[in-house]
């Protein structure tokens, strides 16, 4: 009876674990494409085409009223979204390209919160 009861409890503790883990660490298990910036970089500099691939941005500063819609900017990378997505200067988010734009100081990045 003793066994049965220890199994029990050890059983939940290890789903306990794995649930709190899983819910804290959000992006921990994602994967991404680009996972910063300069592999993204990287990419466009041998001319690989980033369209439908993700890429982990932290954030540096935003744009809210930007005439590209609003821009959330890391470097000289200036990733524009339609819509707010709710990021503040500090956070990490993972984007999703739709297209780029390379100008001479800067690079547009089109994209979606993924």
């Amino acid at each position: 009876m003793k066994t049965v009861a220890s199994r029990v409890v050890s059983l939940v503790l290890i789903l306990s674990l794995v649930f709190a883990l899983s819910a804290c660490g959000g992006d921990l298990f994602s994967t991404t494409d680009y996972p910063n910036v300069g592999q993204l970089e990287q990419a466009l500099g041998v001319n690989a085409d980033p369209a439908g691939k993700t890429v982990r941005v932290s954030v540096e500063k935003t744009i809210p009223n930007a005439a590209q819609g609003f821009v959330v900017v890391q470097g000289k990378f200036n990733f524009c979204l339609s819509s707010d997505p709710g990021v503040v200067p500090g956070d990490t988010v993972t984007f999703k390209i739709t297209s780029v734009t390379k100008q001479t100081d800067a690079i547009y990045v089109y994209c979606t919160k993924a």
